[in-house]
């Protein structure tokens, strides 16, 4: 077998520098959540924390097998000791301050967030959540329990693992188990490496590598076999042990200092703070008195490390819950204060519970799977307790709001089919799709919806993000922009989207247009918008698409609608409110590229939508207790009908011909019929 762990270092005994490299982890995490200046890859922390648990865990279950004291139920039950009280805690305060102190109208994505939370499965939830709806991060107080649950499957995985490879060694060759040991080792370390490079994405798609434990093995690994390291650096002089040290905290403030929320991680870029932590580990234990393992092994540094666990589970949430109050404004002196509190809870909850529970489990560890089995039960019996209270009873706990139902389908008889056309268009045209298409039926029609999130329906272009890095999300949205057998179409998106402004919210990030056929001289994205969009008139009525309606730019609110509105009726802070003048200077240059778009273009007419919610000097998401905005610019179901109501004529002009009726504001300059 691997060098014996108790001949090399005894890795149950206690090692001050241990907690100290804790502490960096933690430190650099809640820096990282502050976003303070230059500490945007303080996200590393997490990669030093997965380094330190496969030291101690691999190592400990190597030393149990080795001298046959190994038992599943022993080692979960230790784990369910050292976890789940302090975890447990935070959680349900969590769902108590969601569900009433704070205005949570997303219950039923809090509720599945609670549940897969509390049963350790948190990463699988926000990998499957990710995406162009999904709410901003600072908005979901338990994101950070995504590593916990990477590290929980760990734990259960790691014994069957390790007692697995230890059979079949002793079945394929029982005189060179550490043979066959290293290669296993390192098959599977080389095996979830490659995977977390392949399966990082960037923007647009889901990373997958960011949040699956079989993507994050290979650091586990990494911290497991420091052990075997030790021998070889031993021989070697005390400088360079010295250097491996220096060399890894080096390599942690660099990943630290080098990455942020762009950077597209893990991939390979993972390993610098995984190394850093493993040499630092390596130097720790061949000299504990080396100068990086004595800085980490004062007292300060070690007593955050102590109870960095804690911290951990406590900062987040009150990070998340001051932004959220705060409707995403960024108060630094809030924000140190909630860090402040978590860190005062964090001694708290070390001293209170975690230390108090380490002497118990002394006591009940002779039953292990009775511990084991009662940790099981407590995190099934608070999950569903939170799930079905934010589902059944927290609702009835916050103003009630009217707008958001789903349309009502098929409620009465249609007349036959007469015209077929298309809905085309980004996510502004997908929350249409029910509501519209029964307005289309209702007038004889038939309506097909192609659109996609984020996609602008513009031929002749491409998409980057804000950065510059172009997307290929939209490349199958573009091939299905296809016009035959197409009457009419209607084009709705969200323009603004994608000129390369400024966020109008702390939701959704900006796109930027690009010319396929980009030349030397740099085209404005406003070019590229109308061109974009006379291609796709263009094509559509190369294809004999007879009528074309565009609609405008919709509102764009700073915040969630039904948060800021629950909020104005609760607090009485109104927050929901936007100034004329400034959505006008907004959207003023995008109107005039969608009407030169359309310029001299016979059947092809462009409404302006500002109109059905603004007065002349404001304009809110909202009508008392009646959302018309289901986030910060998509139309719920009630705004969809009051936006067809008023452009009623407009609207059945492009669905069958028929004759023009009233309106609010119909924008046909330089058009034709």
């Amino acid at each position: 077998m691997v060098p014996s762990i108790n001949a090399l270092n005894d890795v149950r005994s206690y090692k001050p520098f241990i907690d100290g490299l804790r502490a960096i982890a933690i430190l650099t995490v809640v820096a990282s959540h502050l976003d303070l200046p230059w500490l945007g890859g303080g996200f590393v922390g997490v990669d030093v924390f997965f380094v330190i648990s496969g030291y101690l865990i691999i190592n400990q279950i190597v030393a149990d097998i080795e001298s046959k004291r190994f038992s599943f139920f022993g080692f979960w039950a230790r784990r369910a000791f050292r976890i789940l009280p302090a975890f447990l805690l935070v959680t349900v305060t969590c769902l108590v301050l969601a569900t009433t102190v704070f205005v949570q109208p997303e219950h039923k994505e809090f509720a599945e967030s609670f549940f897969l939370s509390t049963i350790m499965l948190a990463n699988h939830h926000y990998l499957a959540h990710q995406g162009y709806f999904d709410m901003a991060a600072f908005t979901k107080p338990l994101l950070h329990m995504w590593s916990l649950g990477v590290e929980e499957q760990f734990y259960l995985l790691a014994p069957l693992t390790l007692v697995g490879v230890t059979s079949a060694a002793i079945k394929i060759d029982s005189k060179n188990i550490g043979r066959t040991w290293v290669v296993a080792t390192l098959g599977l370390a080389i095996l979830s490496f490659a995977a977390c490079v392949a399966f990082t994405y960037p923007s647009g798609r889901p990373n997958v590598s960011f949040y699956i434990m079989p993507t994050r093995g290979w650091e586990f690994i990494m911290g497991g076999i420091i052990p075997s390291l030790v021998p070889a650096v031993r021989r070697w002089p005390a400088w360079i042990n010295g250097w491996l040290a220096t060399t890894g905290i080096a390599a942690i403030a660099l990943a630290v200092g080098l990455f942020d929320a762009d950077t597209l991680y893990p991939s390979y870029r993972a390993a610098l703070p995984a190394l850093g932590a493993m040499l630092i580990i390596v130097s720790g234990l061949v000299d504990p008195r080396n100068s990086v393992a004595r800085l980490l092994s004062t007292g300060p540094m070690v007593l955050i490390g102590l109870i960095s666990y804690a911290w951990y589970l406590w900062h987040w949430p009150l990070i998340s819950f001051v932004r959220t109050m705060d409707l995403g404004g960024r108060d630094i002196a809030k924000e140190l204060s909630a860090v402040g509190l978590s860190l005062a809870l964090a001694a708290l909850t070390y001293r209170l519970i975690e230390l108090p529970v380490r002497r118990w489990r002394r006591r009940y560890l002779s039953r292990p799977n009775a511990v084991v089995a009662v940790g099981v039960a407590s995190c099934l019996s608070v999950a569903s307790v939170g799930y079905f209270w934010s589902l059944l009873v927290a609702p009835h706990m916050q103003p009630s709001l009217a707008g958001l139902e789903p349309a009502v389908i098929g409620s009465h008889a249609y007349p036959p089919v007469s015209h077929r056309g298309i809905l085309l268009g980004d996510s502004h045209a997908i929350v249409l799709d029910a509501p519209f298409k029964e307005y289309a039926r209702s007038a004889g029609s038939s309506l097909t919806v192609i659109a996609r999130a984020g996609c602008p329906p513009l031929l002749d272009t491409a998409v980057s993000d804000d950065r510059g890095k172009p997307t290929f999300f939209c490349l199958p949205f573009f091939q299905k922009m296809n016009f035959h057998g197409a009457e009419f179409v209607i084009i709705v998106a969200r323009w603004n989207f994608y000129l390369g402004l400024p966020p109008s919210d702390p939701f959704y990030r900006s796109y930027v247009l690009v010319d396929k056929q980009a030349t030397s001289e740099p085209t404005s994205s406003y070019e590229l918008l109308t061109k974009g969009l006379a291609a796709t008139i263009s094509e559509a009525k190369r294809s004999g698409v007879r009528r074309i309606l565009i609609v405008g730019p919709m509102p764009e609110f700073p915040w969630y609608a039904p948060y800021c509105v629950m909020r104005e009726i609760r607090v009485g802070i109104d927050a929901c409110t936007i100034a004329r003048a400034a959505v006008d200077a907004r959207r003023e240059r995008t109107m005039a590229a969608l009407r030169r778009a359309i310029s001299g273009i016979e059947g092809v007419r462009l409404i302006d939508p500002i109109g059905v919610f603004f007065t002349a000097t404001v304009c809110r998401p909202n009508k008392d207790r009646t959302l018309y905005f289901s986030d910060t610019s998509h139309l719920s179901t009630a705004g969809a009908e009051r936006f067809y109501k008023s452009f009623a004529g407009d609207f059945l002009w492009v669905l069958t011909g028929g004759q023009v009726g009233n309106k609010l504001q119909r924008d046909s300059s330089n058009s034709k019929r």
